[in-house]
């Protein structure tokens, strides 16, 4: 879903290129963006049923950024398009949370059988107990029966080895039962953070940052920067066991050494800002990718400014 987010942001500014005259604005990379979220956010059906108020006052906000953004009105178009972005993320979290609580829901049926299992399990185990008890006393009493005796052993045997077997069972439902929670975990995390663009990886969840402003060929993060942060910062305070790699992305204007030290400072601003909010530096890995892993072209501005993002993944 990421990917054909990122193609339709590409495609449609370039679509919005070719329809343009020479005096019309160059095309919003942001405002693209939170056009094409739109259009996913209104496809999903989560989102849809949970957040659809929001969303249609994100489509009449991001309409008014567009008309103000073509007409050049800078201050009218900055308000319209953080409102859309709000109402957009507002209506994100509200179909994230609601697949989460259906996914809980389901998680606690499952932990419920799982708990009677257990304990039929357990019940199990001690009729097993009891028989393999009367098996011994059978055997005192009866030592003339040897028939019966050997009878009574025999069933002692079955008995343990289905206490064993039923052991096996209560092992298997236990490893599921710490799967489920940790998918349950997984997903709780991304409900939490539903305000970011999101990636799962094999390190973990990434979140792709393209809106934090830098000044060109400067580390020094924007105006905007620390109200785009701050979600991620009051997350981290509310999970102290939890460590972070930042990743800094550039295009591919200028060198490649440049480039890749230019990421790194720009991964290390962040780093430092989420430091000044009380996250310890020790959990945060900050590293430079320069123009390595471009996920659009470079050969347009609106595909060189996707390419340049950072991404903070929150490490399995």
């Amino acid at each position: 879903m990421k990917y054909a987010l990122k193609s339709a942001a590409a495609m449609a500014a370039f679509s919005f290129i070719l329809a343009g005259c020479a005096s019309a604005p160059e095309p919003s990379p942001r405002l693209l963006a939170a056009e094409a979220s739109l259009r996913v956010a209104k496809s999903d059906a989560d989102t849809m049923e949970s957040g659809r108020a929001p969303l249609e006052k994100a489509e009449i906000a991001l309409r008014d950024a567009r008309e103000s953004y073509m007409g050049r009105e800078t201050d009218n178009y900055e308000h319209s398009i953080r409102m859309g972005e709000g109402y957009m993320q507002l209506a994100e979290a509200r179909g994230g949370q609601l697949e989460a609580n259906r996914k809980i829901a389901s998680l606690n049926t499952e932990r419920a059988d799982i708990v009677s299992e257990a304990r039929r399990l357990e019940v199990a185990r001690a009729e097993a107990a009891t028989a393999t008890a009367q098996a011994a006393t059978a055997n005192a009493q009866a030592a003339t029966a040897t028939a019966r005796a050997a009878t009574v052993g025999a069933e002692a045997r079955a008995n343990q080895s289905a206490t064993v077997a039923a052991a096996a069972l209560a092992d298997t439902a236990a490893a599921r039962a710490d799967q489920a929670a940790a998918e349950a975990r997984t997903d709780a995390l991304r409900a939490e953070l539903a305000g970011y663009e999101q990636q799962k990886t094999a390190l973990g969840v990434t979140l792709i940052l393209r809106d934090l402003q830098f000044t060109s060929g400067s580390a020094v993060l924007g105006a905007g920067a620390q109200g785009r942060l701050a979600p991620l910062a009051a997350f981290l305070a509310k999970q102290p066991d939890a460590k972070i790699q930042i990743a800094g992305h550039t295009d591919s204007q200028g060198g490649d050494a440049a480039n890749m030290d230019l990421s790194a400072r720009r991964a290390q601003s962040v780093a430092a800002y989420l430091g000044s909010t009380g996250v310890d530096m020790s959990r945060i890995n900050a590293i430079g990718m320069g123009e390595t892993a471009p996920t659009s072209t470079n050969d347009t501005a609106a595909g060189r400014a996707i390419n340049r993002r950072v991404e903070v993944t929150i490490l399995d």
